[in-house]
């Protein structure tokens, strides 16, 4: 197993898609610092992964928000494991709401959370990764909105932007140093990521027949963090790649599609 005994740091771990990756990278032998902010749940489930799956786990109850917590997370998995193999960028958090309606503190905390974090955790590993000639990896959990901006995801849809435009340049600069990054790119998936407040589960209300499964996109994920399958970016589903090219090839027509066809935030 390629991942067997390699180093993966993953945030966002207690919930969700991070979670589900955690459960994935264990079965493969992965030892894994689990990230969050909840401490009591990141302890559960690492005591659960090294009960079923015999790895090593380092828990980091950390906000992600804060610089500090943020070069802490670093440092102490450093200091525990020597090095790192793996990042996987899965914290984040969403507000759907018009744009006009905002206040200047959501926008701040999406923004802290959805590209701060991911930009500065990112240039610290892979600072790591040269000093230590490790030919690692670095994922992003981005998402579709990222790509295609929808009305009512403004801000979210910005902060997606953000984290792909930094990959996509990081990708380029990490080349010559064996290290490389891909963006994941998925529509809504089936996760507590929605129970932000009512007008984000009221969304999700209407989207969660066709949601994406946390476990089917964490064994894909996973899938390819095997060298010879490594990609730039994944976009889950599969049919989102082809709508993401016609929105940039027929831009009259994307705006039409996804103003319609897909605002399923209409009245939020």
């Amino acid at each position: 197993m390629f991942l067997k005994n390699k180093v993966v740091l993953l945030t966002g771990a207690s919930s969700g898609i991070g979670k589900a990756i955690a459960f994935e990278l264990a079965k493969k032998g992965a030892n894994l610092v689990l990230v969050s902010r909840r401490e009591e749940v990141l302890s559960e489930l690492a005591d659960t992964l090294k009960r079923e799956y015999d790895i090593q786990t380092l828990v980091l109850a950390k906000d992600l928000s804060e610089v500090k917590e943020i070069e802490e997370t670093v440092e102490e998995t450093i200091n525990v494991f020597g090095h790192i193999d793996f990042l996987i960028n899965s914290s984040g958090m969403g507000i759907f709401k018009k744009a006009v309606d905002f206040t200047s503190k959501e926008i701040d905390q999406l923004f802290k959370i959805n590209t701060y974090a991911m930009i500065y955790l990112s240039q610290l590993v892979a600072r790591e990764m040269i000093i230590k000639n490790t030919p690692g990896h670095i994922l992003f959990i981005s998402s579709i909105a990222g790509k295609i901006a929808t009305p009512s995801s403004s801000v979210y849809s910005a902060s997606k932007f953000a984290v792909i435009g930094y990959a996509n340049s990081l990708r380029l600069e990490l080349k010559r140093f064996g290290i490389d990054v891909t963006t994941i790119n998925p529509g809504p998936v089936k996760t507590d990521f929605f129970n932000f407040d009512s007008k984000s589960q009221e969304y999700y209300d209407r989207i969660k027949a066709f949601a994406l499964d946390p476990q089917k996109l964490a064994r894909d994920v996973t899938k390819h963090l095997k060298p010879s399958r490594r990609k730039r970016e994944l976009n889950r589903p599969r049919y989102y790649h082809i709508i993401d090219i016609l929105y940039k090839v027929f831009p009259n027509i994307g705006d039409k599609l996804a103003g319609e066809m897909l605002n399923f935030k209409e009245d939020i």
